[in-house]
């Protein structure tokens, strides 16, 4: 008796801890990407030209998102390829959007596919509200074996009435369905079945001494004793049972859905936007953190090889925009959070001219570095940074050259650029 009482408060307790843990806890608004490590941010994909058609939209209205990422050619070794194996996604908290449509340079993006170092690629996927609330938008790409990579985010909301959602199509055989609500019922009761089955289960079990008394068997070398004859023919009752309720169900479905396709198991492959070679060369010199003024430091060699002049106007990495004044204008309908205040510090800061090579010293400062938690590179078994800069020539158009180097935290000076 004395047993079973502890048993009872043991097991109060333990609803009792999860009930006010439940009620404790807090909504969280985290950004998804914060968590995960830089060198997935800074060195595999870069995202940029990302936009989203609204902010605002209503249960069962469409949100358009729309972009390019380039995958980087200096991919860490240690970082499964997505040459491989890949899948675009959205990065959004559950399931309150439904996918409309998705593509990658045209192509539907309903499949996994292959995608190329170095290649750049434009995506578009078409979203519907489905539940109203204020989310955290991201495009994301599954890489097979390195897991989801995010792209930049934005809040959307959602407005309406989750029960006035609605997802009808026409199947092969010109049955109109609306996904939101088809077989609704048919899951319901397959559930109630196998409920009570679980619960006959467990009210067999729970009828008899539970943890304490069965424990104290086992330690005086009883434990032979706990399962009887009539445990087990209870099992293998249950055993019958669960094998005739799928036998069952099988059949019912089978004979109420007699045309039916298998899941499609398919890959395609994606190639990169065919794009002129922007004919620039940027060749690292060093590159460092500066720790106390949260700023990342280039001198890099730029060299011209066009017939036009450049000008530096944009360095973009881990979904951070870092835009020269003189050159870039924050876009108003970007997340501000992702556009540093401080901006892309260009030293000399006028066009490089045909032919002509260049050296620059640049600084990327901004408290993301720290509270993004990117400067946790510095753990990594190959301390690199990664990232894209964006030259534009007099007529406005840009050329993007790709940027890898390794990166040394520094507490002390701040070099300036050679006059």
């Amino acid at each position: 008796m004395k047993s079973r009482l502890i048993s009872a408060k043991l097991f109060a307790i333990s609803i009792l801890a999860i009930v006010c843990g439940v009620l404790g806890s807090s909504v969280a608004f985290a950004h998804g990407e914060r968590a995960q490590e830089p060198s997935l941010r800074l060195s595999t994909i870069q995202w940029y030209d990302t936009k989203w058609s609204a902010q605002t939209i209503a249960v069962n209205q469409e949100l358009v998102v729309t972009g390019r990422f380039h995958i980087m050619s200096s991919w860490p070794l240690e970082i499964p390829s997505p040459e491989t194996l890949t899948f675009l996604n959205m990065g959004v908290p559950g399931p309150v959007f439904i996918r409309a449509e998705s593509s990658v340079n045209g192509i539907n993006g309903v499949s996994s596919m292959a995608l190329k170092l170095g290649g750049n690629y434009e995506y578009r996927v078409v979203l519907r509200g489905r539940i109203p609330g204020r989310y955290h938008v991201h495009p994301m790409l599954d890489v097979l074996e390195a897991g989801a990579i995010l792209g930049p985010g934005q809040w959307v909301t959602v407005t309406g009435n989750a029960a006035s959602f609605d997802d009808w199509i026409t199947t092969l055989t010109g049955k109109r369905l609306n996904l939101a609500t088809y077989g609704l019922r048919h899951v319901i009761t397959w559930h109630l079945v196998w409920v009570l089955l679980a619960v006959v289960w467990l009210v067999y079990w729970l009828r008899k001494p539970l943890l304490i008394p069965r424990y104290e068997a086992v330690q005086a070398g009883e434990g032979d004793k706990l399962i009887t004859r009539s445990d087990r023919m209870m099992a293998a009752v249950m055993l019958a049972a669960s094998v005739v309720v799928g036998i069952v169900a099988l059949s019912i479905t089978s004979l109420a859905n007699p045309v039916t396709i298998p899941l499609q198991s398919h890959q395609t492959k994606a190639p990169p936007l065919d794009e002129p070679p922007a004919n620039i060369t940027v060749t690292p010199q060093t590159t460092t953190y500066l720790v106390p003024g949260r700023t990342v430091q280039f001198r890099v060699r730029v060299t011209n090889h066009r017939d036009q002049p450049i000008t530096l106007g944009e360095f973009t990495t881990a979904n951070l925009r870092f835009l020269n004044s003189a050159v870039r204008k924050p876009d108003p309908d970007y997340p501000a959070e992702l556009i540093a205040p401080a901006g892309l510090t260009v030293q000399p800061n006028r066009p490089i001219g045909p032919g002509e090579s260049v050296d620059l010293y640049l600084e990327a400062t901004s408290p993301v570095w720290e509270t993004d938690r990117l400067t946790a590179l510095m753990s990594d078994p190959t301390s690199r940074i990664g990232g894209l800069f964006m030259f534009f020539d007099p007529d406005g158009k840009r050329s993007l050259v790709e940027f890898s180097s390794p990166i040394v935290p520094t507490f002390t000076g701040n070099p300036q650029s050679e006059s």
